[in-house]
């Protein structure tokens, strides 16, 4: 049951590049990785994150805990010494929903201008949301990962998402919708982040 505990996550660096290095004699499945751990699957709804830096698991959990009356982050259920149990979000991230269709409805706008506010409403110093990070669930229905820095680096407003889009030749319809649904957050992004610069 407790298996997950056996895994072991390190950063190394060679020729100026990070590489994840994962040590898992565990049958868990790999379903996720990124520069602070990486995710195994434990069941049908809940997976658990590596860390590793154990301060991560912490901040991580903290964070998820601050949002967690929103409805927009994974819910967590135990913080451990190098891990953080979460609620398994089913679907497919927007980052490759986005490659397939070539398209962002309206509905995923919408939803991605109300979870920026709600992550700073409820004290998330550092909004980084990229779109590989956003999980499309049941529904449609957008749900936000990857928080660990959320409560205690501050940049409100991290470009990865601009960056992602314009990646994607998807930034100019991107703001030209949130300037007719938002014109205020629209506004906002205009003044403080330079886009000829993503």
């Amino acid at each position: 049951m407790e298996d997950y505990k056996k895994i072991r996550v390190e950063r190394k660096e060679t020729k100026g590049k990070k590489k994840l290095i994962i040590h898992n004699p565990t049958s868990l499945k790999l379903i996720g990785e990124g520069s602070q751990g990486a995710v195994f699957q434990l069941s049908e709804d809940r997976c658990v994150k590596i860390y590793v830096n154990p301060d991560a698991a912490i901040k991580e959990g903290k964070a998820l805990e601050a949002a967690k009356d929103t409805n927009i982050v994974p819910k967590v259920y135990e913080v451990g010494p190098n891990y953080c149990i979460m609620e398994y979000l089913k679907g497919l991230n927007l980052k490759d929903y986005l490659k397939q269709t070539k398209n962002i409805p309206e509905t995923f706008i919408k939803q991605i201008i109300l979870i920026r506010k709600e992550l700073k409403r409820v004290g998330f110093t550092r909004i980084k949301t990229s779109i590989g990070h956003f999980i499309i669930t049941e529904g449609d229905v957008l749900k936000a990962i990857d928080h660990s820095d959320g409560l205690t680096k501050n940049d409100p407003y991290n470009p990865k998402m601009f960056r992602d889009l314009k990646n994607l030749g998807m930034l100019d319809p991107f703001l030209k919708q949130v300037k007719e649904i938002d014109p205020e957050i629209y506004e906002d992004w205009q003044k403080n982040i330079d886009f000829t610069l993503l």
